[in-house]
Parts: structure tokens; C-alpha cells; sequence
């Protein structure tokens, strides 16, 4: 048969019916093998979705305990106080009482004796307290757990730390309230080997200068709230039959509200199969905690059901918290749903047949329609490629984090801009952006708050400028700003001032209020350069300029900066070889009793002298040590080495010394300080007590949490904390009743014109007052003059340091020093 184009018509028309036919039964076949992988899929995340919803349900649980149970072990301490207010205000009534009913019958050496018998048998607190009665001249008048000590004077009383226990009290009551509590450590009763935080009240009784007073340790109101939050738990409940169970780290059990049998009882006294589960809940416990599954009695039903739980550890109290649900219940409710799930099955069966149908009368159709149809994706398919294209330049040229141009897009950028600056005899300038500390903020809090705070930096920039002006990033924390059509300098000038303001402010990145500013380098074009490479690294120069002069700035190029960068950098090398080539030392600056002119301690100072550079000064130095992250090794090094000298004095004979260290910020942000001291301290076998470190106001004021968490460690082990030029920066009062410091540092900027200058004289005494209602020592330092000294003796000042007193001095002479006022002294050199 001849191929006419009837012929051809009607065998396309038949292939394309083939074709649909085909088709159309494939796609019912997909479909109907795609619904039943989707029902099973379904089943599956059903079933999945049931387990992370007990699972949400637990660890919701457990977090509202943990809050609930923090809180109520949190007010252990404020309970103890009440108490202890309640029961030495009761024997300051009775005393009061006693004085008033026998003043005039009897005489005062009668009334006190009657007082002291009176007090004497009392006891409270389950038949632990008792009160004692001392003098405010520190001697003990009552103490019934230890009377052959009465009469005696106890100011030399102290505790295992090493703390003055009479003194802490005697200044515990100087007040106007003539009231307070102090704390220490001692050993607990019943456990000779155990010490334990232990807290004192005391109230003055005015008519015999008596101060009375009781103490508890603060662990005997822990286990009375322990018992208190067990009965609260074991009301608990989650969902229908859930509850929470608490085990102690040793293998107690605490509470089983399903078998309250085995309450008090350790593991291996319990019958086999329930020891199996307690034991992987203890290895749960050691591992962190977690999701584990056991089979568990119910609370109404004694036979082992499938339980899903939940461990957390509470590490303050040494408990384990098994939040659990039986999974029975999720079970019945898991078939409900499965079997309304089969029935949607069923209907999209019904349904996709019903689809196909309409399909097949809809082929001839769709087949006239599918060359037109093809044509048009063709075309689409063409303009997708088109696009993706245009996106990967987009990403080739975009800096992934802040979605500003790269730095091939800059260059490309600049120079075009270059170019038509040639040709219209126009200006145009490079601002080159450091932020300032970027890499401290990087360092100690993670790339994750640092990229955070990048993001903020490039929006502020972006908005600060105009909408034809490119913004880019290099990476890390730099950043350039182009800017075109330039007629004079000074346009350059007023918007990287507009910058500086833009930037300069408080960045809110997750939990953390951070502060950055930035230091900006200008190059003009023609001026500073003709070409891409010159213009930025005139820029780059100009920038490091800017940070020389104090940061926070601008500066524009100017060729001799080219020789102060190389300088900074060639400091910043010799400093870096510094320690290998043992080239750094210590000078201490002593400190003494303003009042006695004793030696009280000494200050460790950092001094460098390079074989080339000769002696190089601190504020040279230091500042490129904290910028380039050296003063951590160089911190680390002074620490040691402080603490090494400290214990050679000692072993050459000479009496204890209190030395003071200088901590950086960038120590403190590190995270690791306390653990650095404590093996210093280890390594040298220096008390910790003769260490004081002295912190700026400016490490206070950042993290405030981070830094309470490190100083609280600090003080555990025994080593003093003092405040360094008080008063200079960020001086808040709350820094002094967040943090428990030993000492305030009056700054050397207060006492230079003292006396003369009534403002500084006013602040001064101030400081000084402040620091002794706090019950802290406070010390000046930059004592040059004899006035000066006089009138810091006059106001109370204890301790002093500066050129009029001594200038640092190094290891040997101080020792010589120290060897000379020991031999001079009837006492032992002075450590308060």
C-alpha cells in the first residue's frame, strides 16, 4: 500500500494512541505502586512520629523538673539564713529580756553569767545548733560544743582554707545594722575526712559588746529539701500511667512509684530482672543520659509492660531522673490509625482509576497537543540553562555569608572604576575596613557568633553608604568600600566618618551583646595609585595606620606609613621568638602597710629587652600582644614564673609574700584561666592564697556569666581576686556584688593630684569608704609624693605601691629586699 499522507495521518494517529495507551497504563501502574510505598511510608512515620512526640513529651518533662528542682535546691541557702536570723534573734531577745528584768537587782558581771547559763543548754536545728558568745574584742565568752576555750581569745581562729573565722564575724557585724552572716568551711560532723560549707549569723548585744551568733552547715537543709522534692515527684505524673523515678548515682533507688518496695535499696538487692534495668539506666546515666526501653511493671498492673524513659542526671544533688510512659497505650492508638490509613489507601485506588480513565479520553487530545507541547519545554529547558548560568556568575562574584561582592568582583569592579576615573577626571577612593579585636570575639566565642556579627557589620556598611557605592568582602573581617565620582577628599572623609558611627555601636548575636568598632584605611585614585594592586594595598596600610593610632578611626594613605606597618610587624615577630630565646623577665613592685610600713606583697610586672631593640616598654608591646593573641603564652609565662619566685624566696628561708598578676581580657574570654592557675599553682606548690590576680573593670563587663563561672572557680581554690584601676572604665557597683573580690585598686589617675584636686580627693575617699563597707581591701597605687601618701593613711587606706614607696624591682632585689624587712620585723612580713 502506497504512503499517502492519509496514511501517514492516520498511522501518527494510531502510534500516538499506542503511545498514550502505553502510557497511560505505566503511569497507573506507577501510581498505584507509589501509593502503596507511600501507605507503608506512611505507617513508618506515623509510627516514628507517635515515638518523637512521647520523646518531646518526656524531655518536657524532665526540663520543667530540672527547673522546678534547680530552683528549690538554689534556695537551700536563703532557708538557711532565715533560720538562722530566726534563732539568733530569739537568743538576742532572751538575753535582752534577761538584762532587763536583773539590771539594778544584780550586778553586770552576775547578769552575764546568768545570760551565758541561760543560752548555754539550748539547741535546735534537730540538737546540731547551739549559740556561742564572743566579745567584739575577739574572745569567745560561750561556746558549749568547746568550753575549755572560753575566755580565750579566737582571732587567730581559722578555717581549712585559711580564712580568719572571729575576723570574718567581727566584720560581718561592723555595720550600722550590727548584724550579718559569714561563711567557711569545716569539717563535717561525723565525716573526718569531709568538709562542708558552713554558714554563721551573729547580732551584736550592745549593753556587754557581745556579739551572738549560730551557724549550720548549709548540706543538713539540702537533704531536708531532697526529701521534699522526692515527695513531689512522686505525685508527678505524665500522660495516663507515666511517672518519674529518681535513682542515686550509686545505685539507690530514691523513689519507684510502681514498686515502692525497692525504695532505699541498692541495685544488687534487688531481684534479677529489675536489676538488669537499673544497671543500663546507670550506664545511661554515665554516658550523659538518653532514650532507653525496658519491660517495667505498671503502676496498677504487675504484669512487665514495654516502657519507653527518658535519664537525665542532676549533678548538683547526684540523682538520676527516669521519666518514662508505657508503650502499650501508643500501641492501641498506632492500630486506630493505621486502619484509617488503609481506608485512604482504598480510596486513592478508587480514585487514581478513576483518573486514568478521564486520561484515556483525554489521549487524543493530549496527543495533537504534545509536538507544541515539546516545542514549549524546549524552549523553557533553554531559558532554565540561561539562568542557572547568570546564578553561578552570581555565586562565582558573591561572598556566601554577608551575600556582598567577593573579591573578584571587587577587583573586576575597581577596575572599571579605575578606568572611567581616568577618563572623566574624576576621583575615586579605597576604604580598607579591619574591625578591631574581631579575632578575640572569634576566638573565645566561636565561628558561629563571629559570622553572626559579620552578617550585622555588612548590613550597617551596606546602609551607610550610597546605592551606587560597592561594598565587598575579602574575608575574615575585612572589608572594602568603593566609592566613585569623587571631586575632593574630604567626600571620603564624611562617609567613612558616617562609618564609624554606623558601626560603633552594641550588636545583639544569639545570647551575646557584643561592642566592635573599626578601623578604616583610605587610598585615593590618582593620588595614592593608578592601578588595582597599589590602590589596596595604599589602603591596607593606611588601615594599619589606623589601628596604631588608638583604632576606632580613620586615615588616609600617606607613604610614610609603609615603614610603621613594617615596624609593627617586625615588633610583633621579636616578640613572638621572645620567649623561645628567654628574653622576657619580672620585675615586682612592692606593696606596703601605709599605716605600719610594713611589706604587705608585691606587684609582677612584665619586662622584654630584646638584644637589638634593646629594652622595650610595656605599652609598646602589650597592646600587639593582645592584638596577635601572644598574651596568652606571655600571661601564661608571667603566671608561672610569679609563682616560681614566690616559692624560691620561701625555700631560700624568707617569709611568705603575697604576689599580684595582671590578667588580660583575652585570658578571661580563653575559658581555661581557673585550670591554668590551678596547675600553676600545682606545678609551683604556692598556696593560693599569696596569688592575687588583678582584673580590669573591662573583663567584668563582658559575659557576665562566663566570667562570674570562672572567678567563682578561682576563689573554690583559695586565690585572691583584686579590681584593677577601679574607677577607669566601666565601674559599676554591681560588678562588686556580682563578683566577691578581695581588693579595689584605686587607679594611679586618682592619686596624681591628690591632695590638691577636691574632686579626686572626694572620689578617693569614696573608693576608699566603699571598699570597707564591702569588707575589701583597697590599695593605691602610683604613690609619688608625701602628700600623697599622708592622706591615703589619713582616710583609711591600707595598703599602697608606687615610685615614693619603691620602684619595681627584680627578682634578686626584692629578695634582698624581703630578706632585709624580715630581719627588721619582730613579726612575720604582713600578708593581709
Amino acid at each position: 500500500m502506497a504512503m499517502t499522507d492519509n496514511n501517514l495521518l492516520r498511522l501518527q494517529l494510531f502510534g500516538m494512541l499506542a503511545l498514550v495507551f502505553v502510557l497511560t497504563l505505566a503511569l497507573g501502574s506507577y501510581f498505584t505502586l507509589q501509593q502503596t510505598r507511600n501507605f507503608r511510608a506512611d505507617s513508618l512515620a506515623l509510627e516514628a512520629a507517635e515515638l518523637r512526640q512521647q520523646e518531646a513529651i518526656l524531655e518536657s518533662s524532665l526540663t520543667t523538673l530540672h527547673d522546678q528542682l534547680d530552683q528549690l535546691r538554689q534556695s537551700s541557702e536563703a532557708v538557711l539564713k532565715r533560720d538562722l536570723r530566726q534563732q539568733v534573734d530569739h537568743a538576742v531577745q532572751i538575753a535582752e529580756a534577761i538584762y532587763r528584768r536583773e539590771r539594778g537587782r544584780r550586778t553586770k558581771d552576775e547578769i552575764r553569767r546568768l545570760i551565758v547559763d541561760t543560752l548555754r543548754p539550748l539547741r535546735f536545728f534537730d540538737g546540731s545548733g547551739y549559740f556561742f558568745i564572743d566579745d567584739l574584742a575577739g574572745n569567745c565568752v560561750l561556746l558549749p560544743i568547746n568550753p575549755e576555750r572560753e575566755g580565750r581569745s579566737l582571732l587567730d581562729n581559722h578555717d581549712v582554707d585559711g580564712r580568719p573565722i572571729m575576723r570574718d564575724l567581727l566584720a560581718a557585724v561592723d555595720n550600722p545594722q550590727q548584724r550579718g552572716f559569714t561563711r567557711y568551711r569545716w569539717y563535717a560532723p561525723g565525716k573526718p575526712d569531709e568538709m562542708a560549707e558552713k554558714i554563721a549569723y551573729a547580732r551584736v548585744f550592745e549593753p556587754f559588746d557581745w556579739l551572738i551568733g549560730t551557724g549550720e552547715y548549709l548540706y543538713k537543709v539540702e537533704q531536708q529539701l531532697q526529701q521534699q522534692a522526692l515527695r513531689q515527684l512522686r505525685a508527678t505524673r505524665i500522660g495516663a500511667n507515666g511517672y518519674i523515678a529518681v535513682i542515686h548515682r550509686d545505685g539507690r533507688v530514691l523513689l519507684s512509684p510502681s514498686n515502692p518496695a525497692a525504695e532505699g535499696r541498692y541495685v544488687d538487692e534487688l531481684p534479677t530482672e529489675e536489676q538488669a534495668v537499673i544497671q543500663r539506666i546507670l550506664e545511661a546515666s554515665r554516658n550523659g543520659g538518653g532514650l532507653t526501653r525496658y519491660q517495667w511493671r505498671g503502676l496498677s498492673n504487675p504484669q512487665l509492660s514495654s516502657k519507653l524513659a527518658l535519664v537525665s542526671n542532676l549533678e548538683a544533688w547526684d540523682w538520676i531522673l527516669v521519666s518514662g510512659v508505657y508503650l502499650d497505650d501508643l500501641e492501641t492508638g498506632l492500630a486506630e490509625r493505621q486502619r484509617k490509613l488503609e481506608q485512604s489507601l482504598h480510596q486513592d485506588f478508587r480514585t487514581t482509576a478513576q483518573a486514568l480513565l478521564l486520561v484515556m479520553l483525554l489521549a487524543l487530545g493530549l496527543a495533537v497537543g504534545l509536538s507544541r507541547w515539546l516545542t514549549h519545554r524546549f524552549a523553557r529547558y533553554q531559558a532554565d540553562i540561561a539562568a542557572g548560568q547568570v546564578r553561578l556568575r552570581q555565586q562565582a562574584e558573591t561572598d556566601p555569608l554577608t551575600q556582598l561582592p567577593n573579591r573578584a568582583r571587587l577587583l573586576a569592579r575597581l577596575t572599571e572604576a579605575v578606568a572611567r576615573a581616568r577618563r572623566d577626571d574624576l576621583q575615586l577612593a579605597v576604604l580598607f575596613i579591619d574591625l578591631d579585636r574581631f579575632k578575640n570575639i572569634n576566638d573565645s566565642l566561636g565561628h558561629a557568633v563571629g559570622d553572626g556579627l559579620l552578617i550585622q557589620v555588612a548590613q550597617r556598611l551596606s546602609g551607610a553608604v550610597r546605592a551606587g557605592d560597592t561594598v565587598s568582602r575579602l574575608g575574615g573581617d575585612e572589608f572594602v568600600i568603593l566609592l566613585e565620582g569623587l571631586t575632593q577628599a574630604g567626600q571620603a572623609a564624611q562617609v567613612a566618618q558616617a562609618l564609624l558611627q554606623a558601626c560603633s555601636g552594641h550588636y545583639s548575636v544569639g545570647e551575646h551583646e557584643l561592642a566592635v568598632t573599626p578601623s578604616i584605611g583610605i587610598a585615593l585614585c590618582p593620588a595614592d595609585g593608578e592601578d588595582v594592586e597599589t590602590l589596596l594595598k595604599n589602603a591596607d596600610t593606611a588601615m594599619y595606620h589606623a589601628k596604631a593610632a588608638g583604632r576606632n578611626n580613620f586615615q588616609f594613605f600617606a607613604a610614610a606609613m609603609n615603614t610603621r606597618v613594617r615596624e609593627h610587624l617586625e615588633l610583633e615577630n621579636r616578640l613572638r621568638q621572645a620567649l623561645v630565646r628567654d628574653e622576657l623577665s619580672l620585675h615586682y613592685q612592692p606593696q606596703y602597710d601605709l599605716a605600719s610600713g610594713r611589706l604587705s606583697g608585691c606587684e609582677a610586672l612584665l619586662r622584654w629587652h630584646n638584644p637589638v631593640l634593646g629594652q622595650v616598654p610595656p605599652d609598646k608591646f602589650i597592646p600587639i600582644a593582645e592584638d596577635s593573641g601572644l598574651i596568652l603564652p606571655l600571661g601564661a609565662w608571667a603566671l608561672n614564673e610569679a609563682c616560681r619566685q614566690a616559692m624560691a624566696w620561701q625555700a631560700a628561708g624568707l617569709p611568705p609574700l603575697r604576689v599580684a598578676v595582671n590578667v588580660s581580657a583575652l585570658q578571661f574570654r580563653h575559658g581555661d584561666l581557673a585550670e591554668v592557675v590551678q596547675r600553676t599553682l600545682a606545678r609551683s606548690g604556692l598556696s593560693a592564697w599569696l596569688l592575687e590576680l588583678e582584673l580590669t573593670e573591662s573583663v567584668l563587663a563582658e559575659n557576665l556569666e562566663q566570667v562570674q563561672a570562672t572567678l567563682q572557680r578561682l576563689k573554690a581554690q583559695g586565690v585572691r581576686l583584686a579590681m584593677d584601676d577601679f574607677g577607669t572604665g566601666y565601674s559599676s557597683l554591681s560588678y562588686l556584688k556580682h563578683f566577691k573580690l578581695d581588693t579595689l585598686k584605686i587607679d594611679r589617675s586618682f592619686i596624681s593630684d591628690l591632695p590638691d584636686c577636691d574632686d579626686y580627693a572626694a572620689l578617693t575617699v569614696a573608693i576608699i569608704g566603699m571598699a570597707h563597707a564591702l569588707g575589701m581591701t583597697c590599695i593605691a597605687e602610683g604613690i609619688e609624693t608625701a602628700a600623697q601618701h599622708d592622706f591615703l593613711r589619713w582616710h583609711g587606706c591600707r595598703h599602697g605601691q608606687g615610685y615614693r614607696l619603691s620602684r619595681p624591682l627584680n627578682a634578686q632585689a626584692m629578695g634582698e629586699l624581703l630578706a632585709r624587712t624580715a630581719a627588721a620585723a619582730e613579726t612575720p612580713v604582713s600578708s593581709e
